[in-house]
């Protein structure tokens, strides 16, 4: 169920998927911290909702995402030297900043003003609790980054990974949800027994089954299952 916010959005934004146009307007997780360890560490590759993106960390600690294609000659950035500034293409030496601005074109005249005219596709970047979330929709001023436990402290002692899952996110969506297929596929071969009193674990195995409830909200639907 979308919103009537949501279904202007849609319409706002033009043709293409509705859920991948939705989906462009909030925060995505685009890559873990960690895989830009520090400041003028290697790209990487970054596929989100059918593009392929490069994902830098500058000389300033400021964290970019840039379309593969350098919009010169097409030469993937990948390639690219992470300089103090920002990522230069090894094709023609053209570089970029995080916002995807041309800040350097050393094969033209230094007279000329040809690189203010240039610029890459790039997303605004945040960093929060181990996470690099991206902005890829039409708002000029995005919306807050969602709230979520796990990335609310930027010291927590919780950890985050990346799992590549070969699957639509749809298939995966509805598996998590899904509560009551846990107990029976994932700990088939466990005891409630031998969990620790009172975990999540125990219960699943001890009850496998589930009272479930779902309310309406202005988002959309949400639902809880409840065990005794």
């Amino acid at each position: 169920m979308l919103s009537k916010e949501d279904n202007e959005l849609i319409t706002r934004v033009g043709p293409g998927t509705p859920m991948g146009n939705l989906m462009r307007e909030y925060w995505l997780p685009a890559m873990l911290s960690s895989e830009l360890p520090k400041p003028g560490s290697p790209p990487v590759r970054v596929m989100l909702l059918g593009e392929k993106l490069i994902g830098f960390r500058d000389g300033e600690n400021k964290v970019g995402l840039l379309a593969d294609a350098c919009p010169h000659r097409g030469a993937s950035l990948f390639f690219g030297r992470n300089d103090e500034c920002g990522l230069r293409c090894v094709y023609h030496g053209w570089q970029f900043d995080t916002a995807g601005r041309c800040i350097d074109m050393p094969n033209e005249p230094e007279e000329g003003d040809f690189k203010d005219r240039v610029k890459a596709t790039a997303y605004p970047c945040q960093e929060r609790g181990g996470v690099v979330w991206t902005y890829m929709g039409s708002r000029a001023t995005p919306p807050p980054l969602p709230d979520h436990e796990g990335n609310m402290a930027e010291n927590s002692h919780e950890t985050v990974r990346a799992v590549q899952l070969d699957c639509n996110w749809l298939q995966i969506l509805e598996g998590d949800i899904d509560t009551t297929h846990v107990g029976f596929l994932h700990y088939g071969g466990l005891k409630a027994e031998d969990q620790p009193p009172g975990s999540f674990s125990e219960w699943q195995l001890r009850d496998k089954k589930a009272q479930f409830e779902v309310i309406d909200t202005e988002g959309g639907a949400a639902y809880g299952a409840r065990r005794a």
